[in-house]
């Protein structure tokens, strides 16, 4: 049977009753000792308490001779008296020095055992706070170092066993989406690619059943089949480009610039077919962000409002900001999202227009979140949409001074 150590606070009272009940003992017999001492001196030098009156009253009767003696007999009582006074002052003394002495080690120890508590207490509850901040981090595989004569050994312990389960955790879920995400993109892929070649195979078919029978259309038929073919190829080139984007964004160079002045390059070719409507703030702080890719988030919003576009169709652009954040609104009155495909939108490959690969609002996403803003949408059918788009501001070393 394995042998459990008490408590680190059990083994500190029982430390220090052991010390006090050592000292006592000590005490005790080092009182008894001196005591006994003290009463084997006393009675060694026992003297009469009226020797002084026996002089007194003897000195005058005895003749000179006798006197003398007499008095020096005195005289030797008188000092071994002294003795023992000066013995019992010594004996007092050595009482209050030793008492002291057991007081300032009590003390001492006391303090000593409470310094060492201490940091046996306060450095694992270090460690487990820096752990605990790398943990919220997202740095899983941080572990404290166990001391089973720790007293917070049993919390260090269940902390390393949590953060080894949400590791394994994590690496489980990782697995999962990736198998998931693999098997949605094959599932996507096979979709994409089994439609254009769908047409592609039954015009093929049709030109081989006008060759076979010397049609005198043919000439009209195989234009009309090139044409297919070549329309079926741009969609499939088309996927595949916009799959490399998502797949692999480009490094992002980010550097300070006006996007109210970006927006308005971008509606410039817009605005001879489009009304828009801008609400720019001219106070607007400088976004800092890769101009590139934000130039293809705001064109892909504006484009998918062209595709929502209705009669009297028109968009609105505003930008405003607040202590920390920057946003920007694209706002249009087409056809509006229905509410059981708003969460599905920023989906890779969802999409609901013939011939789009679904994955432009993605990307969207990805873009902003990489520069770590978000977006949102609100949207009511046949009303109209909005596209709200946060930025972080991030202050030059000048505006931080």
């Amino acid at each position: 049977m394995r042998f459990r150590l008490p408590s680190f606070r059990t083994q500190i009272i029982l430390l220090v009753i052991l010390l006090i009940v050592t000292s006592v003992l000590f005490f005790r017999d080092f009182f008894i000792n001196s005591f006994q001492s003290f009463s084997e001196t006393s009675q060694t030098l026992s003297t009469n308490e009226k020797s002084r009156k026996l002089y007194e009253d003897y000195n005058l009767q005895l003749d000179e001779v006798n006197r003398e003696q007499f008095r020096q007999d005195i005289e030797n009582i008188m000092s071994t008296e002294n003795q023992k006074a000066i013995a019992r002052r010594v004996f007092i003394n050595e009482i209050e020095l030793y008492s002291k002495f057991i007081l300032s080690f009590l003390t001492v120890s006391v303090i000593i055992l409470f310094f060492i508590s201490f940091y046996f207490i306060t450095r694992p509850l270090k460690r487990l706070q820096n752990a605990t901040l790398q943990l919220a981090q997202g740095n899983l595989a941080v572990s404290v170092k166990e001391s089973k004569f720790s007293p917070l050994n049993d919390l260090i312990v269940s902390f390393n066993n949590m953060s080894h389960e949400l590791l394994s955790n994590r690496k489980k879920l990782i697995q999962a989406e990736k198998d998931s995400a693999w098997r949605d993109m094959a599932r996507v892929l096979a979709h994409e690619i089994k439609n254009p070649l769908t047409p592609i195979r039954l015009s093929l078919e049709r030109l081989e059943m006008k060759y076979a029978s010397k049609s005198k259309d043919l000439d009209k038929v195989f234009s009309n089949v090139t044409t297919v073919i070549h329309e079926e190829i741009d969609n499939l080139q088309a996927f595949a480009s916009e799959f490399s984007k998502f797949a692999r964004l480009p490094e992002a160079l980010m550097k300070y610039y006006d996007i109210n002045q970006q927006i308005a390059e971008i509606c410039t070719p817009y605005q001879t077919e489009l009304k828009i409507n801008f609400k720019l703030e001219e106070k607007l702080p400088q976004i800092f962000a890769d101009k590139i890719q934000v130039k293809q988030v705001l064109e892909n919003l504006i484009q998918n409002s062209i595709n929502a576009a209705k009669d009297n169709f028109v968009i609105k652009i505003s930008t405003d900001f607040t202590d920390s954040i920057i946003n920007i609104s694209i706002q249009d009155n087409g056809h509006g999202i229905d509410a059981k495909n708003i969460n599905e939108i920023f989906n890779p490959y969802f999409t609901k227009s013939r011939g789009g690969t679904g994955l432009g609002l993605a990307i969207v996403k990805r873009i902003i979140e990489s520069h770590g803003g978000s977006i949102n949408v609100e949207s009511q059918v046949d009303v109209g949409t909005t596209f709200n788009i946060s930025f972080p501001i991030v202050h030059t070393q000048e505006q931080k001074l």
